[in-house]
């Protein structure tokens, strides 16, 4: 196919970490878009965390290091990674506007020799003062949560961040429905979250048990993703209580200390799992959990995980989020550890293999190719190509 007349300088996290909405959605513009991705800072300060520690040293030994020859090789065609330095305290003003005009420095060194349009897209609320800078025929903020209700966040800077950028950029494309709500909401485009179907689509019976999961009993209930403080692991952990007979085995890398990880005889943390071997051993949940709590921060979420178990044909048992709701009666929803409990034993007793092939059928429907395709065509009609 011919390459597009236009390339996507993108601003969000970092290509090879962990797997999210933005390079979901954007890698399907490959080969036949330039994508120049932009490895920013992300929207708070680095904490004295191991996570937030291991990865302070990952983008200090980035800056540091040259030996970019075998990466590069491994990279996508058509896809260049641009990591500038830049000073992790985003809240003080003076700082956000040296971090820009580092990145904007960088960004028109990059303007290949070839004359294409540019588009600006980015997933952080405090790039305003790079919108319209980089010589850019269209911009879009791609909104994939309420940032200023991220705990640890300064909530009137961010939301006026926001705000300044929503008015700035031509196009805002939103995840959640809750996300698309502004004034003016002209610009606003609902985007949902795809998946990657054919990665997740794994049928255990065609595979061996991992060895990991062997030592557990079914039925098995599980939940895989970021461990962090909007997950209600209080409320999972109540109901494995109730739930002796069922082991529940959360799976995914922690940002919250291990004292704060709530614990029964048979809730089991089995750390991160790489993203290549997750489907394999998610298909031997008997029933997934999307344990969100319900807050401020959570009711623009669209959880990734869903369309993912829902690939892999396993029964969802969520709490009450708005995006998962539209999705009744195909995911049974709990607010409690005791709803939770009924659900989770309810869709035991009436999983059947017609539910678990509708429930990839949805899936399918929602891959992310398919989204990509939505974007992709509202941007071509924005550049008028």
């Amino acid at each position: 196919m011919m390459e597009k007349d236009y390339e996507i300088v993108v601003f969000t996290d970092d290509w090879n970490g962990l797997p999210f909405s933005c390079k979901h959605l954007l890698k399907h513009f490959l080969p036949d878009v330039r994508l120049v991705w932009v490895e920013t800072i992300g929207l708070r300060s680095p904490r004295l965390n191991l996570y937030d520690i291991k990865r302070s040293f990952q983008k200090l030994a980035g800056w540091l290091s040259r030996e970019e020859a075998a990466e590069e090789k491994s990279r996508p065609h058509n896809l260049q990674l641009i990591d500038p330095f830049q000073i992790p305290y985003n809240q003080f003003g003076f700082i956000r506007k040296l971090n820009a005009r580092l990145m904007i420095k960088c960004l028109n060194r990059q303007s290949p020799k070839q004359k294409r349009k540019r588009v600006f897209l980015t997933t952080w609320p405090f790039m305003g003062g790079v919108a319209g800078k980089i010589g850019d025929d269209l911009s879009i903020y791609y909104r994939v949560d309420d940032f200023a209700e991220f705990p640890g966040v300064n909530k009137p800077l961010i939301q006026k961040l926001e705000k300044g950028l929503i008015e700035n950029v031509n196009l805002v494309v939103a995840s959640a429905e809750k996300l698309a709500q502004f004034e003016p909401d002209t610009k606003a485009h609902y985007l949902p979250h795809g998946v990657d179907y054919d990665h997740f689509n794994v049928d255990r019976n065609l595979i061996e048990k991992p060895e990991k999961l062997k030592q557990y009993k079914h039925p098995i209930v599980g939940f895989f993703g970021l461990l962090n403080s909007w997950l209600d692991l209080e409320v999972v952990r109540d109901s494995a209580l109730l739930n002796p007979e069922m082991d529940y085995l959360i799976v995914g890398p922690s940002q919250l200390p291990e004292h704060q990880l709530p614990k029964a005889p048979n809730m089991h943390y089995l750390g991160p799992v790489p993203y290549e071997q997750l489907p394999e051993l998610a298909s031997w949940f008997d029933v997934a959990l999307v344990p969100f709590k319900i807050n401020d921060l959570t009711i623009a979420v669209n959880p990734l995980k869903l369309m993912e178990y829902f690939a892999l044909g396993v029964p969802v048992v969520s709490t009450p989020l708005p995006e998962v709701i539209k999705y009744k009666p195909d995911v049974e929803i709990g607010g409690t550890a005791d709803e939770i409990t009924l659900a989770i034993q309810n869709v035991l007793a009436s999983d059947t293999p017609e539910k678990r092939e509708k429930r990839k059928r949805i899936a399918r429907d929602k891959s992310w190719i398919a989204m990509s395709l939505q974007l992709q065509g509202w941007i071509e009609a924005e550049l008028d190509l």
